[in-house]
């Protein structure tokens, strides 16, 4: 889909006053970014301007003081698993944080999220009524599944098919 298709059809589906709100935009990394400026030149139907995107990646790591960032990284290759659980526990922060009476915002860089294989259905679970999600996404859509990080030689990450409805999920073309 073209760039202004999807920004009307997010108007659209963000007009809904409660329900289910998270989206996502799906492209390569570039295309990404390019949809995010001309996103934030937009706004939805009552008048309100889309918001600037927001780095997942920057919020985990700033919710991780740097001393215990520090001692995390030491300690990761012997003990993966509390270090994953507490970046798990910094995106649930930051996540909170940036939903906390904001209404909509525009997520992207989520690659430590991935990359820990962190539980997803808490974007799923905050992104109802007044808090909205859109997810910029890099993937693609393939044999009924969405990849993410398709270009990546260290494999590629499937989106839980559960996570954003198919009607909440359009791919840049």
């Amino acid at each position: 889909m073209k760039q202004a298709e999807i920004i009307e059809a997010l108007r659209a589906k963000l007009a809904v006053p409660g329900g289910r709100h998270l989206y996502g935009v799906l492209g390569g990394f570039q295309v990404l970014e390019s949809f995010a400026a001309t996103l934030q030149q937009a706004s939805t139907l009552d008048g309100t301007p889309f918001p600037a995107q927001t780095s997942v990646n920057q919020g985990i790591l700033d919710a991780i003081p740097d001393d215990e960032f520090k001692r995390l990284v030491e300690d990761e290759a012997r003990r993966p698993e509390p270090t994953a659980a507490h970046v798990g526990q910094a995106f649930e922060h930051f996540l909170r944080g940036q939903l906390r009476g904001k209404g909509l915002v525009v997520l992207s860089h989520l690659e430590l999220v991935f990359a820990y294989q962190l539980e997803l259905s808490l974007l799923r679970s905050l992104a109802a009524d007044d808090d909205r999600i859109i997810l910029l996404l890099p993937g693609k859509r393939d044999h009924g599944r969405v990849v993410l990080f398709p270009d990546y030689d260290g494999g590629s990450y499937a989106l839980p098919t559960n996570l954003i409805a198919d009607n909440h999920l359009w791919e840049l073309g």
